[in-house]
């Protein structure tokens, strides 16, 4: 139970440090997502708030986490396992609504901020290339599509080839120690539970990519050719993140399928430290990406003498569409996806009905996961 609460006290450790981290790897032109001037965007004021917003998660999620020590000094392992979940799920809620609340703070002393300084004289440039989707080399979604239709169809293949070895009383349930504490009668619904969980994620991450590179661009209209470059890169090496994401996590619920129907002989140890590998190495390659690219690739060096202040991008006087500074609703945009203004990645356009109909698909498809584990379990 140690090593459990260990682990399940560095995931909130993690959330702490990717969320308060946020306004440093966001856009520069737009921390806590308010549009700042060029020559304002670092400002002592503007860092100041950046740098307590980072401690304050950190050292947030490190008392929300401390609890969590408690569980392996109650006897009972089900009661201690139960615990642990419930107060977790309870700590993460906490954190992501202080997050949040901390954001709006910030987000309001910088609007106020921002209304001494002086008016620019005029508006900011928007530079859009039209030949950027062209020119963009990723991951194809038909490449993504195709990698996970074919793991799933070996999984499916070899459970059904294999359908009379598999025992009559099919594990559907691990504790903290990845021992079976609960199974299921054998019957092609228990037996095919997993491979049918990989083919309803498929839209899900193949959507997640999508939305991605397809999101509209913003470049820098100091210096165009390089921003773009940099923008370029920044949505390769994630395409490739993403791709190698999506494969390794079908891949393990095609080992973890193997594990439980066929009962193979592997120690339940294994398990725990492939799965632990397996998280290890998506955040890692997630918190790589993030230091080195940034948004959009604003933290790429191209060259030593690249002087990367010039190559940001200077947002226009967009507050109004952005509400509470992460919300995009823009009737007069035709864009279903653009560039997070607080943040890393993408985001929907919510005057677009494409957007609630992706919403509504995404709530879909959680009452859809629920309702399939508890109907096999």
């Amino acid at each position: 139970m140690w090593t459990f609460s260990i682990f399940m006290f560095l995931i909130m450790i993690l959330m702490g440090f990717s969320i308060g981290l946020t306004p440093l790897f966001s856009r520069q032109s737009t921390p806590f997502g308010v549009g700042i001037p060029a020559e304002k965007q670092t400002d002592s004021f503007v860092e100041t708030r950046k740098k307590r917003f980072a401690i304050l998660n950190v050292v947030i999620s490190v008392l929300l986490g401390l609890p969590l020590f408690i569980a392996p000094f109650i006897q009972d392992t089900k009661e201690s396992e139960m615990i642990v979940g419930v107060y977790l799920t309870v700590a993460m809620f906490v954190f992501i609504i202080i997050s949040f609340l901390l954001q709006l703070k910030y987000r309001q002393e910088l609007l106020r901020w921002k209304e001494t300084l002086p008016q620019p004289e005029k508006r900011a440039k928007i530079t859009i290339d039209t030949t950027y989707q062209e020119t963009l080399e990723v991951v194809s979604n038909q490449t993504l599509l195709i990698g996970q239709f074919a793991i799933i169809a070996i999984t499916a293949g070899l459970t059904l080839y294999f359908y009379d070895r598999i025992p009559e009383q099919i594990p559907v349930h691990w504790d903290v120690n990845f021992n079976v504490d609960r199974y299921a009668e054998k019957s092609l619904l228990t037996a095919m539970s997993l491979p049918f969980m990989q083919l309803i994620m498929v839209p899900v991450l193949n959507y997640s990519h999508y939305a991605f590179i397809r999101s509209k661009q913003k470049l820098s209209p100091n210096k165009p050719i390089v921003s773009k470059k940099k923008s370029q890169l920044f949505r390769k090496a994630w395409s490739t993140y993403m791709f190698i994401m999506t494969m390794s996590t079908q891949l393990l619920f095609t080992v973890i399928q193997f594990f439980s129907v066929f009962n193979l002989q592997i120690s339940p140890s294994w398990m725990m430290v492939a799965t632990m590998i397996y998280l290890v190495v998506i955040m890692g390659g997630m918190f790589y990406l993030i230091f080195k690219y940034g948004q959009a690739g604003e933290k790429l060096k191209l060259s030593e003498d690249d002087d990367d202040s010039e190559d940001y991008y200077t947002d226009a006087e967009e507050d109004k569409n952005w509400k509470l500074g992460v919300f995009y609703y823009n009737k007069e945009d035709p864009a279903v996806f653009v560039e997070k203004r607080f943040g890393i990645g993408s985001t929907m356009n919510l005057a677009r009905w494409q957007a609630w109909a992706v919403v509504a698909g995404l709530i879909l498809f959680i009452l859809v996961t629920i309702f399939w584990s508890y109907w096999v379990m």
